[in-house]
């Protein structure tokens, strides 16, 4: 079985790895379909949590199309 490590937000925010604010965070969250971000959450009631290896790729494919 994988064993994968999740992040809630507040987590996210706290890690000194990750450079966003909470507000960043909502915002990222609010359009979540639209930029890509789904893929990376995992929903459990009302709770929103994070899987790192998949976040880590959402963030560098956000730095490869900005350089492109």
């Amino acid at each position: 079985m994988n064993e994968y490590e999740y992040l809630n937000t507040q987590q996210i925010v706290n890690n000194s790895r990750y450079p966003f604010t909470i507000g960043q965070m909502r915002h990222y969250l609010m359009h979540r379909h639209r930029n890509g971000l789904q893929h990376a959450i995992r929903k459990i009631g009302k709770c929103i949590y994070f899987r790192k290896d998949l976040f880590d790729l959402w963030i560098e494919s956000k730095a490869e199309k900005k350089r492109s």
